[in-house]
């Protein structure tokens, strides 16, 4: 699959798509040896690598190789595990410090009854998820975990965080707030 990648960058009729992947390849870190899950993931990374970060995202906790990463799979409603609803805030869309220990423990009960099939199919399992009320960023619901997102998404730090880690990539490693904030 390495190989495979390094030669799509290498002769891409799409090379921004190809760099942009890579890009979130580093920024959506996730491992997995289960070569069927991996190359999943690498596709959905390719295929919303240009698109809208909202679909991105809620893509990306869906992945089989990511819920197997972040022990998605072991996160029910008696035992949330808290490794991917961390991951989502502090690596993913805001930073450190941009969120409490309180918003994490309630996003990992939205994000409880995340599961795959076989094959690394997306698989929803209601027996296992909190349908209870959370109070995910001072909001309460009966959130899962696309709505966790879409609280976080609405975050003026999420755009910032992003566009600050683009331009880092891109541009200049020492970051201009004026532009980022631009």
């Amino acid at each position: 699959l390495n190989y495979t990648w390094i030669k799509q960058l290498i002769y891409s009729n799409e090379l921004f798509r190809e760099r942009m992947t890579l890009f979130w390849a580093n920024h959506f870190v996730c491992r997995d040896r289960n070569p069927l899950y991996a190359q999943h993931y690498n596709n959905t990374l390719r295929s919303f690598a240009l698109g809208d970060f909202k679909d991105f995202v809620k893509a990306i906790s869906k992945e089989a190789a990511m819920l197997r990463y972040l022990n998605g799979k072991q996160n029910r409603k008696n035992r949330p595990n808290e490794n991917f609803a961390r991951e989502l805030m502090e690596l993913f869309t805001l930073g450190e410090g941009q969120y409490s220990e309180k918003d994490i423990k309630e996003s990992a009960r939205a994000f409880t009854g995340y599961t795959h099939d076989f094959e690394g199919n997306f698989m929803f399992k209601q027996i296992q998820h909190d349908s209870e009320n959370k109070n995910f960023f001072n909001s309460i619901g009966k959130y899962d975990g696309d709505d966790v997102i879409d609280i976080i998404l609405e975050d003026k730090q999420c755009a910032r965080f992003i566009s600050e880690k683009i331009y880092r990539h891109f541009v200049n490693p020492k970051p201009n707030k004026e532009h980022i904030n631009a």
